[in-house]
């Protein structure tokens, strides 16, 4: 309903944001993200170059982008609640659904985000942490989880596993599975934060 509110200008610059977003994503697929120029994204979503500074003030616009997307899409509206699943289970299905989001962002996206320099998207800025954090409070609140480390405590200990085991898999260069390797550690860490 939202969107028939929007006049057809609105909805082509919409459009054309998305097609900028996407051509440099399917770009990054098969190239290193710096080795991405700006000029071959707007050449493959057929805008000119000062379109896409129009909608992008950078390349890392699109990278932030990327990540802002991923963490809004799987965990602005989490709710532990929503789930019937143990609280064990549940800490692990979160890590799952983000090495599948990680693995579908793909290799070079990730090697950008773990090895370029300045500043990255710190995990605590983001939606994810919030349900990360919710999983363990409710999981301690039910004695499942250790109470021996605060929420932030925790939520460090568990993105710092999972930062090293996304820099492994980027190392080898998707020599296995994310989500395989991240159900089989995280099962195991499980076991390292139980009550």
């Amino acid at each position: 309903m939202e969107n028939a509110k929007l006049t057809k200008r609105k909805k082509q610059a919409i459009q054309t944001k998305q097609n900028i977003y996407n051509a440099a994503l399917a770009l990054i697929q098969h190239k290193s993200f710096d080795d991405v120029t700006i000029e071959e994204i707007s050449k493959k979503a057929e805008v000119s170059v000062g379109s896409f500074y129009y909608y992008f003030h950078s390349k890392e616009d699109i990278y932030l982008s990327m990540f802002k997307k991923l963490d809004e899409e799987l965990f602005r509206d989490f709710n532990p609640g929503d789930y019937p699943q143990s609280g064990e289970d549940l800490l692990i299905t979160f890590f799952l659904q983000l090495a599948r989001s990680v693995s579908d962002l793909g290799l070079n996206i990730i090697k950008y985000s773990l090895f370029k320099e300045g500043p990255v998207p710190y995990y605590k800025d983001l939606y994810m942490s919030e349900a990360l954090q919710k999983i363990i409070k409710t999981g301690q609140a039910d004695n499942v989880f250790t109470s021996s480390m605060s929420e932030d405590e925790m939520t460090e200990y568990l993105f710092i596993i999972m930062q090293g085991v996304m820099l492994d898999w980027c190392i080898t260069d998707e020599g296995y599975s994310l989500e395989e390797k991240t159900e089989q550690l995280m099962r195991r860490v499980v076991l390292s934060i139980k009550y």
